[in-house]
């Protein structure tokens, strides 16, 4: 069960918990276990709970260095599809994990859903996911028109999201009709001041320690400024309609707003919402009240917009 936030406050201020940086020692042994769990992992959406299952088509996708899933429902438009990319810190979840949002995805909103298991780190680091994203796009374009495709992450995913946007364009295939990005982390590089605001105060999800527990497991020294790692550093002109969602008492609220302010200054479609007391990447928590009264009816909206 997952504790309130005022319950986190007080469990950190009696221990007087900090944000946790791995040492070497600690971290070759977080690599080896975390690797050793990521093989393990169940990835097969059979096995999640039927309650997500209910009324859906699950079909299991081979893409070169990834497994996928296509979920469909009857009454949902068949020329239409959302690519959703999980989140999970580039090092853990899988489609099986997010059933409960791609459920409501395909149920709720109705559309169709391909979602992709791309390789974890730390067994698989930069550029695997996002390569492997492009193979599950390039998978999409020989069953959609770019036009009926919408790309959806949260966290980690959207900043997968974002990456595989600025991979597209740089390779001259066509590009999505929009991105929904979620708390999306757009640059691994420096501590902004929505992480020392909330850094296990209000987020208890991403803290202050992040980047340097990623460095080394996510990409190498050196490659922080990478654009498909940081796409913050990235030239961001010429992309598609993004919208950008993040809590505002979240650590990556200051990278929600950084990226839309670069897009907007490229000249992109873009948009940024940004929701009180919500938690980081809360857009895949249809349990959560607030979440659905506050966040779904924009996300339903951005989704009639793009996709009719």
């Amino acid at each position: 069960m997952e504790l309130p936030n005022w319950m986190m406050r007080v469990i950190v201020w009696i221990c007087r918990i900090k944000p946790k940086v791995f040492t070497d020692e600690e971290k070759a042994a977080w690599i080896e276990k975390t690797t050793a769990d990521n093989r393990a992992q169940d990835r097969d959406l059979f096995n999640c709970s039927q309650e997500f299952l209910e009324g859906l088509s699950i079909e299991p996708v081979t893409l070169p260095n990834a497994g996928a899933w296509t979920v469909t429902r009857t009454d949902n438009p068949t020329d239409k599809v959302v690519y959703y990319i999980h989140g999970g810190g580039f090092t853990g979840a899988c489609t099986k994990e997010r059933m409960r949002f791609v459920s409501a995805l395909a149920r709720r909103f109705g559309y169709n859903v391909f979602s992709i298991d791309y390789r974890l780190a730390p067994e698989f680091r930069h550029p695997c996911a996002v390569n492997d994203c492009l193979d599950g796009y390039r998978y999409l374009l020989e069953q959609y028109n770019p036009e009926n495709i919408v790309l959806i992450g949260e966290s980690a995913g959207g900043n997968l999201v974002i990456a595989l946007s600025l991979l597209l364009r740089e390779k001259g295939i066509p590009l999505p009709k929009a991105i929904y990005a979620n708390s999306p982390a757009t640059q691994l590089v420096t501590y902004t001041d929505s992480y020392r605001a909330f850094s296990l105060k209000e987020d208890f999800i991403v803290t202050e320690g992040i980047i340097e527990n990623m460095r080394g497991v996510y990409f190498l020294p050196g490659e922080e400024k990478d654009p498909l790692i940081s796409p913050l550093y990235g030239n961001l002109s010429g992309l598609p309609p993004i919208t950008v969602s993040a809590s505002e008492c979240e650590c990556l609220l200051d990278d929600a707003k950084l990226l839309y302010e670069k897009l907007n200054a490229a000249g992109n479609d873009t948009r940024l919402l940004t929701y009180p007391k919500l938690c980081h990447a809360f857009i895949i928590s249809p349990q959560m009240k607030r979440v659905v009264r506050d966040a779904y009816p924009d996300l339903e909206q951005w989704l009639k917009h793009y996709l009719g």
